[in-house]
């Protein structure tokens, strides 16, 4: 028999709901969406406040608010700070070095020593730059081996998503779920409280992604292989138009050259980007126009319009790896791909806001985002964390673009590091930071930030370097969560959602309760985003564990592993998001090699966790 709803219940479960939703879709950005519930939160509880017997309102502002003070909250933030101090000053190029050094002599080896290097960094160091930092190693490790980049960039997610299980820090998630215990209550995590179950399910998944990995992802070409595709070679030119050609006042079309062979792809007036279909635009003086053309159709096009063509066209085949350039060339533009990080002051942004080709003279020809290329408004859309740019340029103007931090070479080995004495500072902060929380000399949080203010006195990072590490969307999104947990917990809700899912299950015992739990967890943490399914099930598992009269530590720790089981969809992890543009994937892939994984790994916790727990 259903217990009775009480108002405040129904309004939390449906302010919950509706968060879902809004997180899930993604229509609304998600630090809108998490403004307005906690908004709608504040105003509920001020108009219906839950008031406790010394008239006290449960869940007034200083309630609904303390999640931006939350401990939890501000070490994610520190340790998104110590991790971009490590990624900038290539601190870890040790790791890089190796890895490369080896592909000289055995790729196949090579890729194995990378992914291994993940699963050593991703315990103690954010999920998020480490990805970033494997992302163009295992680039150049697939072209070297002719391998389709996306066989390799979703298991790098997921390797670190695993590895980032076994570990406090290990994930945003892990300390998020210790920081819902404190308030709650309960005892905090420890550090390696999760680290024997996280090691047994890392197990699992690699076995997963070695031998099912390759058969179930797909071999998808590059976007500048899809903007060059066919049997004939083709090569991306430049033209300037100048009073002498006959270009002047002609209507922008793919053959306005007249040329057999010839695609005009791109007109650049100044910072505009005008792209097909070129509707009501003519040719003015000065435009530099993009062309895709042949071997023969360029020798044409330089004959027809001497000394217009530049010397630097993009004579680098993609797809091939011989030397062979165009005769008339210098052989020196090429075309990369470059990723945008997260931190860079790019994010939120529009190329033709930030004066792109005025600042780098490089020519965008293309933008990736989750798998799609955009064409429409190229320099006018605000640019995301995980877009990928394909760029045409000299190879020192290549060279300056990556010198400025604000984007990742996908298609090149990384840069040599300029200040290798900021390197070891930052090697020696992170390791201390990591040294101090594992050992339990300063909490978590207190050893996160002393790394913060190292970093900053030190030089390894500026002030505006650190403030652009923070994720805004993790700044409001988890106080936003954990507002919801504590209406959940204040208003019984929590209780109630625990007492519905034991009365069909608690005759079969806790270990059944307990994987029904992981399951329903990590189902959702692929819909909504870990972070918030951690907080909001964190007060319902403690609520569960009391009425079967269990360890509450052991139900936060199935949040947690299943909280991280983030693998179906793309949207479920940020680093998902990151490897969607250079792995070129689409969200069904995520579902093809994920989905089974997240089943895998409830199957794994469900026969492992009674016997660790003692719940049999």
């Amino acid at each position: 028999m259903l217990m009775e709803i009480s108002f405040p219940e129904a309004f939390t479960f449906l302010i919950v709901l509706v968060a879902i939703v809004l997180f899930a879709i993604e229509r609304v950005p998600i630090e809108l969406s998490a403004l307005a519930v906690l908004g709608v939160l504040l105003l509920f509880f001020e108009i219906f406040p839950l008031l406790d017997a010394g008239g006290q309102n449960l869940l007034g502002a200083p309630v609904l608010l303390q999640g931006f003070a939350n401990p939890a909250l501000i070490t994610v933030l520190a340790l998104l700070v110590l991790g971009q101090g490590v990624i900038r000053t290539d601190a870890l190029g040790w790791s890089t070095g190796y890895v490369l050094a080896l592909a000289r002599m055995n790729v196949t080896l090579s890729f194995a020593l990378a992914f291994g290097c993940v699963l050593v960094l991703s315990p103690f160091l954010n999920n998020t730059p480490v990805v970033v930092l494997f992302i163009p190693i295992l680039q150049v490790l697939a072209h070297r081996l002719r391998h389709p980049a996306s066989r390799v960039m979703m298991p790098l997610s997921f390797v670190a998503v695993l590895a980032g299980m076994t570990t406090l820090i290990g994930s945003s998630t892990n300390l998020l779920v210790s920081g819902a215990l404190t308030q709650l209550g309960e005892a905090p995590l420890e550090f390696f409280d999760m680290t024997v179950p996280g090691l047994v399910l890392v197990a699992v998944g690699l076995v997963y992604l070695a031998v099912l990995g390759p058969r179930l992802l797909p071999d998808r070409p590059s976007l500048p292989e899809r903007m060059m595709t066919g049997r004939i070679p083709r090569f991306v030119a430049k033209l300037t138009v100048a009073s002498d050609t006959g270009l002047i006042d002609q209507a922008a079309a793919s053959n306005v050259l007249n040329i057999p062979n010839t695609r005009l792809i791109l007109v650049q007036r100044g910072e505009r980007a005008l792209l097909p279909p070129f509707r009501d635009v003519r040719l003015r003086s000065s435009d530099l126009l993009v062309v895709l053309a042949t071997r023969t159709a360029l020798v044409d096009l330089a004959a027809r319009y001497p000394g217009l063509l530049h010397n630097a066209l993009a004579a680098e085949k993609l797809g091939s790896t011989d030397e062979e350039q165009v005769p008339f060339t210098a052989g020196d533009q090429v075309l990369a791909e470059v990723m945008i990080p997260p931190g860079s002051r790019l994010v939120g942004e529009s190329l033709e806001r930030i004066g792109f080709y005025r600042s780098y003279q490089c020519l965008v020809l293309g933008l990736e985002r989750r798998s799609h290329m955009i064409r429409d408004q190229l320099t006018k859309i605000r640019l995301l964390a995980g877009d990928v740019l394909v760029v045409q340029g000299t190879r020192e103007q290549l060279r300056t673009l990556r010198r400025t931090g604000n984007f990742l070479p996908l298609d090149e080995t990384v840069v040599e590091l300029p200040a290798p004495q900021l390197a070891k500072r930052a090697a020696a902060i992170f390791v201390g930071v990591v040294l101090v929380a594992a050992t339990g000399l300063l909490p978590v949080v207190i050893a996160a930030l002393l790394g913060c203010v190292a970093m900053i006195a030190t030089g390894v990072l500026t002030f505006g370097q650190a403030v652009r590490a923070l994720d805004r969307r993790i700044v409001l999104l988890v106080p936003t969560s954990l507002a919801l947990g504590a209406a959940l917990e204040k208003s019984g809700g929590a209780t109630l959602l625990a007492q519905e899912l034991l009365i069909g299950f608690q005759a079969f015992g806790p270990a059944v309760v307990l994987s029904l739990l992981f399951l329903i967890v990590a189902l959702m943490t692929n819909i909504l985003t870990n972070n918030a399914t951690a907080i909001i099930f964190t007060p319902i598992a403690v609520s569960i564990a009391y009425r079967l009269d269990e360890s509450p530590t052991a139900f936060a720790l199935a949040v947690l592993l299943a909280a991280n089981c983030s693998f179906a969809t793309p949207i479920a992890y940020q680093t998902n998001l990151l490897i969607m543009g250079p792995g070129h994937y689409r969200f069904s892939d995520f579902i093809r090699l994920g989905l089974p994984l997240v089943f895998l790994m409830w199957i794994a916790f469900s026969l492992f966790a009674p016997w660790y727990f003692e719940l049999i």
